[in-house]
């Protein structure tokens, strides 16, 4: 059987890519023999990752692509054309993300076309996808003061007004519906990402297939919290859906009211680094707040290790890779109340959620965390490590995605 990977890029090394990269690596240890298909392919980034692995690339653009219109979505079926002949000749096309769904569904191909959908394409979608910060919006008026509801609140304006005309979104949103109804399969990464598409499109399986988190062998052998200095640790992508302004907020009442010194490290890029830096040195004791971009493995190690908790409140999460590997780090875990991330803290067993747009509530639970004795800490870490192991480690999700081809 011949089985192709359609993702739309690997440009960059986001969560999305390095999710659709484990799920390839994985079927070729099988001896599936995948091939990946895409639309942008970074050697540099990409090469060494996915060593043995056939790919091609799909030209994105044509000297004659101006002569069928302008638009992105004349721009989108040309593409789509363009991808379909590369999806020619396999059995089995599992696409991933928006607009390789929509494409693989247009495509006139005679392979099982399957979609993994880690999430509706939230920029369509603009409701459906964002639940939370729809609900948001509506109750605060767009005038919440962190940086995603703001955002977002003048995002759902220019999405209604769009959707009132013949706009290229409305043109975007009708194209996506008619394609993916020709898909023989969606399934979701989480329950969260099920029932969006179930709203959207009016179908998806029940079988949720979590992604594959590539554990280490070991994390840092912890025992009991750091009395003296309370560590915090964010590692993610500083944008606004991240909603890093909020644990900042948090953080700062925390350590308004704590005995001890307090840290809280940020680590990842974005476009929000300069604004976030700027609000921690308002609010947070100078110093108190380490920004520490992007770090190599070994320095990224070593930060995990100098933390005790793991705080990042997300929002409308389909997933959320980087909670499962801070547990298997050791980290006490700290979510929002909503999303993938409730989903692998298990409702609150298996760490705290909480409101994601209350900085009080994410101060509570930080309170919380270093109120118990160490040999609660221990149990609770160990159970989550021991949980998100079993749910998300490869023996499990791994015969998940092999019997998908059994099925073509």
């Amino acid at each position: 059987m011949r089985l192709a990977i359609f993702h739309p890029a690997f440009e960059t090394v986001g969560g999305a890519e390095l999710l659709v990269a484990a799920q390839t690596r994985y079927f070729h240890s099988q001896g599936a023999a995948p091939e990946l298909v895409t639309l942008g392919f970074d050697e540099a980034r990409w090469g060494s990752r996915l060593q043995g692995i056939p790919i091609h690339t799909v030209q994105k653009r044509h000297w004659s692509d101006p002569l069928f219109g302008w638009s992105r979505l004349a721009k989108l079926r040309r593409r789509g054309l363009r991808a379909a002949k590369a999806l020619e000749g396999y059995d089995l096309v599992i696409a991933h993300n928006f607009p390789a769904s929509a494409m693989l569904g247009a495509a006139p191909i005679r392979a099982r076309k399957i979609w993994q959908c880690n999430e509706p394409p939230r920029g369509i979608y603009q409701r459906e996808a964002n639940p939370t910060l729809t609900a948001r919006v509506l109750a605060t008026g767009g005038g919440g003061p962190e940086e995603a509801t703001l955002a977002f609140a003048r995002n759902l304006e220019r999405h209604d007004q769009e959707m009132a005309r013949d706009t290229g979104v409305r043109a975007r949103h009708a194209y996506d519906l008619v394609a993916t109804r020709n898909l023989d399969l969606i399934y979701a990464i989480s329950e969260f990402s099920r029932d969006n598409a179930r709203q959207i499109y009016g179908r998806c399986r029940d079988e949720v297939i979590y992604p594959i988190v590539r554990f280490p062998a070991g994390g840092r052998n912890r025992a009991g919290l750091e009395r003296s200095v309370r560590r915090v640790l964010v590692h993610s992508r500083l944008e606004v859906l991240k909603n890093i302004d909020t644990v900042i907020r948090g953080f700062a009442k925390f350590q308004a009211a704590s005995p001890v010194p307090c840290e809280l490290h940020v680590v990842g890029e974005g476009p929000l680094h300069n604004r976030l830096e700027a609000l921690a040195g308002n609010i947070c004791v100078a110093g108190s707040v380490r920004f520490h971009g992007y770090l190599t493995d070994e320095d990224l190690r070593k930060v995990y290790d100098a933390c005790d908790v793991f705080a990042l409140l997300t929002l409308d999460e389909p997933f959320g890779m980087v909670y499962p590997e801070a547990a298997a780090r050791g980290l006490l875990l700290v979510g929002p109340d909503h999303g993938g991330p409730l989903e692998i803290l298990d409702g609150g067993r298996l760490g705290w959620v909480v409101d994601a747009f209350s900085p009080e509530a994410l101060a509570g639970a930080l309170e919380e965390v270093w109120e118990l004795d160490d040999v609660e800490v221990d149990r609770r870490r160990e159970a989550a490590d021991r949980a998100c192991r079993g749910r998300y480690g490869v023996d499990r999700v791994g015969p998940q995605l092999m019997a998908l081809l059994s099925e073509a």
